[in-house]
Parts: C-alpha cells; structure tokens; sequence
C-alpha cells in the first residue's frame, strides 16, 4: 500500500535565510561609551507580543520600557547621560523606524494596504 508524502512548500531554515536581519542600532554616548538597542523583533513571538503590549500600556514610561529593552550596563549608562526629554524622544523614534524599516510595525506587515 502507497503512502503520499505531503509536499513540504517551506522550511523554517530557508525562511530564517530569507528575512532579513539589521545590523544592532548602537548609541554612541560621550567619552566614547556605546549602547547597543537590541532587535526587539528577534525575540521569540510570543515574548515579543508582550513586550510591545507593555511598551503600548498606558501608563508605562520610557525608562521603565528601556529598562526591560537594553542590558543593564546599557541602561545606567543611558541613565547617567541625562538627556533631555526632546533628543530622546527622536532617540526612541530613530531606533524604532530603524528596525521597523525591516519588518515593518509590531502587529503589521510591510505588504501594501491597498
């Protein structure tokens, strides 16, 4: 007796190949300190929906998020730079457009709208 096999259309390992991956976003900070923002949309699926429901929660400030987001060396470093409120806000929308230009915003892809 035959047994069909199902045609295998797509592996992960090919699809893991094809998405493509930036480069981390790094900070340079004065006297030469770097602090590297990690790719958010690298987290495992289902860590990374509750983080961008987190950072979505009303509520939740900026350094509470990038607590979460950036290592802890990374974190005081950014801390103890005092940066006013207007750069890091441009800051925090720059990392995001960066990744976001890859993949597209959390919950969205980049497929055309219309």
């Amino acid at each position: 007796m035959a047994v069909d096999k199902p045609n295998v259309n797509l592996s992960l390992a090919s699809l893991e190949a094809e998405v493509a991956k930036p480069e981390p976003f790094v900070l340079a900070l004065k006297g030469g300190k770097r602090i590297t923002f990690p790719d958010l949309f690298d987290l495992p699926a289902d860590e990374a929906g509750e983080f961008f429901k987190d950072l979505e929660a009303t509520g939740q400030n900026d350094f509470t998020f990038l607590e979460k987001w950036l290592s802890e060396k990374d974190f005081e470093a950014y801390k103890a730079e005092k940066i006013p409120l207007r750069v890091h806000a441009a800051l925090i929308q720059r990392v995001m457009a960066y990744y976001e230009q890859t993949v597209g915003k959390p919950g969205e892809d980049t497929a055309s709208k219309s």
